[in-house]
């Protein structure tokens, strides 16, 4: 082979800018099934298509608990794009044209009667867990664990 130190130096800076580029998305993407699909959000079950959301900046998940009475509850989970769209009408030369607005929201979770809905920037952010490819901490730990290996101590 040759040298020892080609290889893991390729390999880090693959990583390196593949957790950069990926910051950079255009359109958000987000985890979409809704409240009919029994296996969404279920333990070990998939967390839906994926899907591009053009008109949100936002991806969100609602979970709804009913309950069944005998102290049984019944949970449905919906991921999906933040409904984010505002329509409204503006008076143009004698007429009515329509026009639309993203609306920022808060990102987090709100908490009504019997639901937990719940917004999040970044594409595939509404898995439940947060998403590796945003995270400054990862970039760092891959910073260096490359250090490491082409630098050893």
């Amino acid at each position: 082979m040759g040298s020892g130190t080609k290889l893991p130096v390729w390999i880090c800076m693959v990583w390196l800018i593949a957790g950069l580029a990926s910051g950079d998305e255009e359109v958000l993407r987000c985890y979409e099934c809704n409240n009919t699909d029994t296996s969404c959000g279920s333990p070990g079950n998939s967390l839906g298509n994926v899907r591009e959301c053009p008109n949100s900046t936002m991806c969100s998940t609602i979970v709804m608990t009913h309950s069944l009475g005998q102290g049984k509850e019944w949970t449905r989970t919906k991921r999906g794009c933040s409904e984010q769209v505002v329509i409204y009408q503006v008076y143009v030369n004698k007429d009515w044209v329509k026009k639309y607005r993203i609306n920022e929201l808060k990102e987090g979770c709100t908490k009504a009667d019997r639901s937990v809905q719940c917004n999040c920037h970044g594409s595939l952010c509404n898995s439940g867990i947060r998403g590796l490819s945003k995270s400054p901490t990862l970039l760092i730990l891959l910073a260096i664990v490359c250090t490491k290996v082409i630098l050893p101590v």
